[in-house]
């Protein structure tokens, strides 16, 4: 697979399989830094876990937008990655504040809800089988 195409392009298609080794990659790999910073730094972890997030959204975005055309829908989609994004970014800190607390349930549910409709569009449901408004089915539909 060419990870110039699958990490940095909106355009085309992936599979389930390409799309679940993607985000099984980009949560361990989140996981594991924030395990090994919380080893040295507990406090840092709070933070730098979010900007590693934000740097990562690029790639995440073009992922997921792919998957997205696979179901044979816009890129209009990736806008129900909002919330997720402020819930990885923002959530965090803003529970360490007495005011954010409210704010914080919240945002959870909203990213809960998105997270939710996406985990079931691309993580679960199957790609169109032919060709469609994006392009052939990668990996001859089998994803």
């Amino acid at each position: 697979m060419d990870f110039k195409f699958l990490l940095l392009s909106f355009d085309g298609r992936i599979g389930r399989k390409q799309f679940w080794l993607w985000n099984i990659s980009y949560y361990l790999f989140l996981s594991m830094v924030a395990t090994a910073i919380a080893q040295v730094s507990p406090g840092t972890a709070l933070y730098a876990v979010p900007v590693l997030a934000i740097i990562l959204l690029y790639p995440d975005l073009a992922v997921t937008a792919k998957r997205w055309h696979d179901r044979n829908k816009s890129n209009r989609f990736l806008l129900l990655n909002v919330p997720l994004v402020i819930g990885r970014s923002l959530i965090p800190m803003s529970a360490q504040m007495e005011t954010g607390e409210g704010l914080s349930r919240i945002l959870s549910l909203i990213a809960l809800i998105c997270g939710l409709w996406i985990f079931v569009e691309c993580s679960l449901l199957k790609g169109s089988e032919k060709d469609n408004d994006y392009g052939a089915p990668f990996d001859n539909g089998k994803a």
